[in-house]
């Protein structure tokens, strides 16, 4: 048997087929096909790697892993026309949440037929061991057990990425091997969440394979509530959010040393249930389309944990929060409406700033709403998506009303949102919500006559829109809350259409027209902005 030094855990895959072989029990011929990867909980060492049939068969191997959890081995090209499982038991890692040591269960990779060739790289973490259990054990196909997974967790595995090691600072591995290794890390800390040993998250995967095998992660299948292993504890409804905080968790964790952002974890999974200590909050989108920056309504049903009855008069309270790259900011201040109070019923509108992920997929960071129930704490992590179609939300700059910014004073933000477009026959009501910025990024007011900005009231604010590209302006009416509404806009039935909106605000002794690029009024030119909007459509 040859032995030879492997590069670190991200660079492994990138080793000469020869030098990975050479690794194995025995040297590749014409008939074999050489693979790599590596077994990551934590990187696992001393792990026994074998590759197996769909019925337990063993193909190839079994060889052990290294010190950064990495196999090389062989297979018979004659098996490699069927389904194959590469499968790990045994071997010792760090756990990444608590920095104990730990003693690896079976973990699993699974491969379909024909998808495996020379120097392909098969690499077992905890999602591709559920993925895995999905196919073994749950009669899924390969195809709906990774849709099923992503529904879950916000993300499909990718085996033919070596995941690094979470726990040590790598400035050679890519973004994506950084992010495999930090995801795998937060099962672990989803374990050390739920109360769980380091040992036990092995038994957590069964559970949660089991758990996916109607569809839907919930802390319970065709039989009931789910039992981890042989532990005493049990899987709860808001298991998939309890994932959803495990990674945040482990981004602030002190054994994480990935340098990953808030934005590069991605799109965090988006959890419609949360528990706290004594109740049970339900999120439930209002209209068919799922949040988008821009006004965005919502309802919550406030439960009683132990019985799951209607907790009357819970008055919860709101804190939305964006986590980007570098910078944390709010949005403006949420509205809370009772819709059945002893039924624990209650509609929420969020006017969001900006989305947390972009139309190609990219992240942003996530927003964080965080609600509180009788001094308890739960957190919804909805996905906010770009605005498409209809104008949802435009911006407006002061010229001398200005704030601190990273880069220095700038011209204050406004920010006017649609709030709500109706009627018919070519006349229509338009509403817009407005807010500013405050004097930090946590500060949002909304803008009405009387209210404060910066310490100084407004002493007056108007509004008003043109429905004829600016050659008249009408003044919509002040509702004291930071809306305006203007009834009777001419605008075309069942088509869409274009609404200027000009805003003047008197505040701190000036009274100023607010532009779009934050310079001196150029009337008609930098002083107003414009929403596209379709009559007969309603976001």
């Amino acid at each position: 048997m040859k032995v030879c030094s492997l590069a670190p855990l991200a660079l492994a895959v990138s080793c000469s087929i020869s030098l990975l072989t050479g690794c194995s029990s025995s040297s590749s011929s014409s008939n074999e096909t050489a693979i790599s990867g590596s077994i990551v909980a934590a990187p696992v060492n001393g792990a026994q790697v074998s590759v197996t049939d769909v019925n337990g068969n063993v193909v190839a191997g079994p060889v052990s892993t290294n010190t950064q959890g990495v196999y090389a081995l062989n297979i018979p090209n004659a098996s490699l026309s069927q389904d194959l499982i590469v499968k790990s038991t045994g071997g010792t890692f760090m756990d990444e949440a608590t920095g104990n040591d730990a003693t690896a269960a079976e973990m699993y990779a699974y491969a379909s037929a024909n998808s495996v060739s020379s120097g392909s790289s098969l690499s077992a973490t905890p999602g591709s061991t559920i993925i895995a259990k999905l196919v073994m054990n749950h009669n899924k196909t390969m195809t709906q057990a990774q849709e099923i997974f992503n529904n879950a967790f916000g993300y499909t595995p990718d085996t033919s990425v070596t995941p690094a090691d979470a726990m040590a600072a790598s400035t050679d591995a890519s973004d994506a091997e950084k992010l495999s290794g930090f995801r795998a890390a937060a099962f672990s800390q989803l374990a050390m969440d739920l109360g769980l040993s380091q040992n036990d998250q092995f038994a957590m995967f069964t559970a949660l394979a089991k758990d996916l095998s109607d569809d839907v992660l919930d802390g319970v299948d065709s039989s009931g509530i789910i039992n981890i292993g042989t532990t005493g504890f049990n899987l709860q409804a808001d298991i998939q959010n309890r994932f959803t905080l495990a990674l945040i968790n482990f981004k602030a964790n002190t054994n994480n040393l990935s340098g990953l952002d808030n934005a590069q974890i991605g799109n965090v999974p988006f959890a419609k249930v949360a528990l706290t200590n004594n109740y049970k909050i339900v999120y439930e989108q209002i209209g068919m389309m799922e949040a988008m920056a821009g006004k965005s309504t919502f309802k919550i049903t406030v439960t009683n944990k132990s019985d799951d009855t209607p907790y009357a008069g819970a008055a919860p309270m709101l804190i939305p929060m964006m986590h980007m790259a570098t910078r944390n900011h709010s949005t403006p201040k949420p509205v809370i409406s009772v819709v059945d109070e002893t039924g624990g019923v209650y509609t929420v509108t969020v006017y969001y700033l900006m989305p947390s992920q972009m139309a190609d997929g990219m992240s942003m960071g996530f927003w964080d709403l965080k609600f509180t129930v009788a001094g308890e704490e739960a957190h919804f992590y909805p996905t906010v998506m770009m605005a498409m179609g209809d104008t949802l939300q435009v911006r407006l700059k002061g010229v001398s009303d200005t704030v601190m910014s990273m880069s220095g004073m700038v011209g204050r933000p406004y920010f006017i949102f649609k709030d709500s477009l109706t009627g018919g026959t070519g006349s229509y009501d338009f509403t817009v919500f407005i807010a500013a910025r405050g004097d930090t990024m946590m500060s949002f007011p909304a803008v009405y006559q009387n209210s404060t900005l910066s310490g100084n009231n407004v002493d007056t604010i108007t509004v008003e829109f043109s429905d004829d590209d600016g050659a008249n302006w009408v003044t919509a009416d002040d509702n004291g809350d930071g809306t305006f509404t203007r009834t009777g806009l001419s605008l075309l039935n069942a088509q869409e259409d274009q609404i200027r909106v000009r805003l003047t605000v008197n505040h701190n002794g000036t009274n100023e027209v607010k532009t779009t690029d934050g310079l001196i009024e150029d009337a008609g030119v930098n002083d107003y902005q414009t929403f596209t909007v379709t009559t007969g459509m309603s976001m």
